[in-house]
């Protein structure tokens, strides 16, 4: 049997496709293929931030990676603020011929239907926001320690931190997002400080989901990329 699969792996705020390097290298060790779409003004892409960037831009991103890559039955990989992301990638790719077989939420938002990431974090998240807004519509990155990452790690992963549009947090989600238990799974990390994200775990447990746990705070692919890989692996297997 041919276990080789292949993943799209979304990175949440401020980030960019470097940050899932370590965990794709050891994923495409394993015989797997490995997409990192590249997401409106971020990362290398940064230069292309501007006012009015939404979710749904970054929605297309991947829409557009799938299609124009022609990735079909991949393992969609979402992170953090990505779950809204790869929400709304499952419901508008369903029934076509780039929908994804299967989605691992990695210590990510599941979103809700009229809703927006700022409305499930709740009044802390708010306040977080406001406090690092910039010219009225972008955000400057969270204090590292709400990253968790380790401190061997930390002086890197900041310096390839970058600012973010604030609308993609505020974007209400427009779709319905109800995907079939059996084609989704989790992985939370223990260590993770924000109680709106460990709180997802509980969530993909009721629906049926399931759920794997990490010694890790909220980047696993910076703090235990292999480790990581392996349960990525593991729940690729599921069918």
């Amino acid at each position: 049997m041919d276990n080789r699969a292949t993943f799209v792996l979304v990175h949440g705020a401020f980030q960019g496709g470097w940050v899932w390097e370590e965990t794709a290298e050891v994923l495409r060790a394993m015989g797997h293929a490995v997409h990192v779409p590249a997401l409106t003004g971020c990362g290398h892409l940064h230069h292309g931030l501007r006012q009015g960037v939404i979710l749904y831009d970054h929605v297309t991103d991947v829409l557009d990676h799938l299609r124009l890559h022609d990735a079909r039955n991949a393992v969609l990989v979402a992170h953090s603020l990505s779950g809204m992301t790869c929400g709304a990638v499952l419901a508008r790719a369903a029934g076509t011929a780039h929908a994804p077989r299967r989605a691992v939420y990695v210590d990510a938002i599941m979103p809700e239907r009229g809703r927006s990431f700022v409305d499930t974090a709740g009044p802390g998240l708010r306040t977080m926001l406001d406090a690092h807004l910039t010219d009225g519509w972008r955000v400057r990155p969270w204090p590292l320690p709400a990253f968790g990452v380790p401190e061997g790690k930390a002086a890197w992963f900041a310096e390839r931190l970058r600012d973010f549009p604030a609308a993609v947090f505020e974007t209400v989600f427009e779709d319905d997002f109800a995907p079939a238990p059996a084609t989704m799974s989790f992985i939370a990390c223990r260590n993770t400080p924000a109680p709106f994200i460990r709180a997802m775990a509980d969530k993909a447990r009721g629906l049926g989901w399931p759920v794997d746990e990490l010694d890790s705070g909220h980047m696993p692919m910076v703090n235990c990329p292999a480790e990581l890989a392996a349960l990525l692996d593991a729940h690729a297997r599921r069918g």
